[in-house]
């Protein structure tokens, strides 16, 4: 189970990434069994926000990760709704298309991966 000292480790590591320039906790909801958790990053450019949503229970996590600005850039999340990508259930929303991503499930990892993403759109503006 994501417990709150994860979601600590996880903003922890969300600060030591050069483009975040705030992490806020917007939600912690733990019933017996289940998480419920949101963070909001603000990026450099300040422009671009983070939304990170887990839900964890005993036995998985499932998360969102929405990049946005006035509107939606792009969404990273693990809903098992496109059984036929290689890292499946994890993908990508990016523009208008969908495909296969390259998250793991594993928060710490991710959020760097993504914050990677993001100097790539930034770099291409």
């Amino acid at each position: 189970m994501l417990h709150k000292f994860d979601i600590y480790k996880i903003i922890a590591a969300l600060r030591k990434i050069s483009i975040v320039s705030n992490v806020e906790i917007l939600l912690i909801d733990e019933i017996e069994h289940r998480g419920f958790y949101k963070l909001r990053g603000t990026l450099v450019p300040s422009k671009f926000k983070l939304d990170i949503k887990y839900i964890s229970t005993e036995k998985d996590i499932l998360y969102s990760y929405q990049l946005y600005t006035d509107e939606a850039v792009a969404r990273w999340d693990n809903e098992p709704h496109y059984p036929g990508f290689n890292n499946y259930p994890h993908h990508l929303h990016y523009k208008e298309n969908i495909g296969a991503s390259v998250l793991s499930g594993n928060p710490i990892h991710d959020v760097n991966k993504i914050c990677s993403f993001v100097k790539e759109i930034i770099g291409n503006i």
